[in-house]
């Protein structure tokens, strides 16, 4: 099942891509109709959408993090506890 939770992160993250591939888009279509609220909106979504995909894409994951002790051995505990 792990797997399918993998492929869904990465639906997600592509998703992610895409939406803010089509904000670009639409940024472009304001500033040719010369709508530049609209263009800023769209340019707003657009920057967020990408900078999301990209920072969360490499940094959100749900596994647990190793923990240095004082005597210098690594373990890892999950966060639920």
């Amino acid at each position: 099942m792990f797997w399918l939770k993998t492929a869904g992160l990465r639906l997600i993250e592509f998703s992610l891509y895409g939406h803010g591939v089509l904000h670009f888009v639409e940024l472009g279509f304001a500033l040719y109709e010369e709508a530049y609220i609209t263009a800023s909106v769209a340019g707003f979504g657009a920057l967020t959408m990408m900078l999301g995909a990209v920072f969360l894409g490499t940094t959100h994951r749900h596994t647990p993090q190793p923990v240095i002790e004082e005597n210098g051995s690594a373990s890892r505990i999950s966060r639920e506890s």
